[in-house]
């Protein structure tokens, strides 16, 4: 999941403890102060750019609290959460995120102390408020994907209506544009059709369970076994961009910008931030190999193959077409912002990691030494492995 989070009050060590452990499990957050989300919301063009599941606004866990001046008063933690769950409810229909799905649909979850919420508040507020009976971050995460679930599944239902294709198969969720759209223009209360930045042709994973991950992984180390070519690897992570999401923590863009100069350069995949550029205007940019490919050679002096030469030779030509305003629009077009090249990363996904001791210290040190980041199918593997405990057995790099 995507978790925009936000904090109604003094932030708590229960709080922060949770998103430690969120993040551990591989969730994707993010953290802005309450007071800028409406606003950001609204206004900030970023939004647009964004792709989140839910926002948790955690509430002050006490009742009193003390004001500027000394004083001690009533804590409204709730109220203002509560307020805040109205001014997104409240958003014109027009802010939608990047795959079309309206801000203002999005679920809405406050965390409080059973103490603090009265029947009144449940019944007045679309929001989902959940109760921290005490500190267990998983109980708390395992409620927050029961909302997002659901929410994801009439999410499905809205697409079937406007004229995209859905269909399930190995625990996962998937879409694809229909032959011929009749009516782009059709949005519903969960989703705006004009704001749906997606160009795939094919089918996209929108949705996985555990049964999904544990398939997504075994058809990965399949991939990898067989040492399919970088064509075959760029198909998958199209298809499942999920995986490379949680790898990179953020927004997997396949072959854009197509840079005017010089002509039909492109990179694999580029990277966005989950929130869109709300503050840094950064990019990844990410050169795809197979996973068959050698990283090390020589005996005397080893280092990285001509292979992982050359796609940092290429990474590094695609960072320096970020910087030339003939492609300035290509990029505003493909990503709906111009990066900060200086501020922005490259990176080259090639081969497995060394197998013994001594390769893997000459990889490590070789890697540290560069300005473009060296990751190994090793690597994007056991991050979707990490989510699922009891497959863990089964997804051991051969």
């Amino acid at each position: 999941m995507n978790l925009l989070c936000t904090t109604a009050g003094v932030q708590s060590l229960e709080f922060q403890d949770e998103i430690a452990e969120w993040r551990s499990e591989g969730q994707l957050i993010e953290i802005l102060p309450l007071e800028r989300i409406a606003t950001y919301l609204h206004f900030d063009p970023a939004a647009r750019l964004a792709l989140i599941d839910a926002v948790v606004c955690d509430t002050d866990p006490y009742m009193f609290a003390w004001s500027s001046d000394d004083k001690l008063e009533y804590n409204f933690g709730v109220v203002k959460a509560l307020r805040l769950a109205d001014d997104v409810h409240n958003l014109p229909r027009t802010c939608a995120m990047r795959d079309g799905r309206k801000w203002n649909a999005i679920p809405f979850i406050i965390i409080s102390s059973p103490a603090l919420v009265t029947p009144e508040m449940r019944q007045d507020t679309h929001a989902h408020i959940l109760q921290r009976l005490s500190h267990y971050p998983t109980l708390i995460l395992r409620q927050i994907k029961n909302i997002v679930n659901e929410y994801h599944d009439t999410i499905l239902d809205d697409y079937r209506r406007v004229g995209i294709i859905v269909r399930f198969e190995h625990g996962r969720a998937q879409i694809r544009p229909a032959l011929r759209r009749r009516r782009p223009e059709l949005e519903t209360e969960y989703y705006y059709s004009p704001a749906d930045r997606r160009s795939n042709q094919g089918w996209v994973t929108v949705k996985r369970d555990i049964d999904g991950i544990r398939f997504d992984v075994e058809l990965l180390q399949a991939l990898i076994d067989k040492k399919v070519n970088e064509t075959e690897m760029h198909k998958f992570f199209e298809e499942h961009p999920a995986i490379l999401m949680e790898a990179r923590l953020a927004i997997p863009i396949s072959h854009r910008p197509n840079f005017t100069k010089p002509k039909n350069w492109t990179p694999d995949f580029a990277f966005c931030p989950i929130l869109g550029p709300k503050s840094d205007p950064e990019i990844e940019l990410m050169e795809l190999k197979g996973p068959g490919d050698r990283t090390l050679s020589g005996r005397v002096h080893p280092g990285f193959s001509a292979k992982v030469h050359k796609a940092i030779d290429q990474v590094r030509d695609y960072g320096r077409c970020l910087r030339d305003p003939v492609n300035f629009k290509r990029i505003y077009n493909a990503f709906g912002y111009i990066p900060d090249a200086d501020a922005s990363r490259l990176a080259v996904l090639i081969g497995k990691a060394p197998s013994n001791n001594e390769e893997r210290e000459v990889f490590e040190r070789r890697r540290s030494e560069l300005d473009v980041q060296i990751i190994t199918y090793d690597e994007i593997l056991q991050t979707q492995a990490s989510h699922i405990e009891r497959v863990r057995p089964h997804i051991e790099l051969r």
